[in-house]
């Protein structure tokens, strides 16, 4: 893979966009505005971009321990390009932005500093960090709902980022649950190296299961059919996910798992808000 490619991880850069258009279809419930919809796509790309790149940056220590195939470790790129490319990522996303509106600039100047200040000291300090890490990949969905902005829209794209925002943060105790040793040997503050693997696991499972409880509850406020459907595979994941045994090698699995719930859970909130003349129109 090319090495710029690899530094901005384009398959969650990728996974951004994907959550920009979920929340962009799921707040216009399908009427897209192809234009307004590509620049928010591309706001949210670019910011995302950026905050890997800076996050690589200010890991390239301990990376040369951890990751030394990373772009920057092995020295197929130079720090002062990788900053570059951060910054100047950033800041194309946030000039974009301006074909949206001054709310739209505000939300994007704020998830670029969030980035910056999470790569530089935040995810460090334990919980704080993965809230920041489950606020900024929520954001990604909002934004696409934001860049709509018309009818109930807020009320609409809430929905999915609530979910994000919980799948998200418990994907981030399970990584620091997977990361256990290493981080206990660098000092880096997790959940579970501040309470133990036990207890972290069981906040997680909690959390889960609060999660796979109320997943029917869109359906009753007008998602359709579909949302219903995938439902299945996504409460399989998540049952999967919460089985687990407590210990490292179930974080891994977990993490993967919460993956993969995170995909349909994506899938059936876009595909949820399709109307039905549309379904019908479509596919007779």
């Amino acid at each position: 893979m090319n090495p710029y490619l690899k530094l901005i991880r384009i398959h969650n850069v990728i996974g951004a966009a994907i959550g920009d258009f979920t929340g962009y279809v799921v707040a216009s419930e399908w009427r897209i505005l192809p234009l307004k919809l590509l620049i928010s796509i591309l706001v949210v790309s670019l910011v995302a971009a950026g905050g890997y790149a800076i996050n690589d940056v200010y890991d390239i220590e301990i990376d040369k321990i951890n990751k030394p195939d990373r772009p920057l470790p092995s020295g197929r790129i130079t720090l002062r390009n990788a900053v570059f490319l951060s910054y100047a990522t950033m800041i194309l996303g946030i000039l974009l932005s301006v074909f949206l509106g001054y709310i739209q600039i505000f939300v994007a100047f704020i998830t670029s500093l969030l980035l910056y200040l999470y790569a530089k000291s935040l995810k460090r300090t334990g919980l704080t960090g993965n809230f920041v890490v489950a606020l900024t990949t929520g954001l990604s969905i909002f934004y696409g709902g934001l860049a709509y902005f018309k009818g109930n829209w807020l009320e609409m794209v809430l929905i999915p980022t609530i979910y994000s925002f919980f799948l998200t943060l418990t994907r981030e105790i399970v990584k620091g649950i997977e990361d256990y040793e290493g981080d206990k040997k660098y000092s880096v503050r997790t959940l579970a190296t501040t309470i133990g693997i036990s207890k972290s696991w069981n906040i997680a499972k909690i959390m889960l299961i609060i999660v796979l409880i109320s997943s029917p509850i869109p359906f009753f406020l007008g998602f359709n059919l579909i949302y219903l459907v995938l439902l299945i595979p996504f409460s399989y994941f998540t049952l999967l996910t919460i089985i687990q045994n407590k210990s490292i090698e179930g974080g891994a699995k977990a993490r993967a798992l919460l993956k993969g719930s995170a995909f349909v859970g994506m899938l059936a909130f876009a595909l949820g808000t399709l109307p039905l003349n549309f379904l019908i129109n479509h596919f007779p």
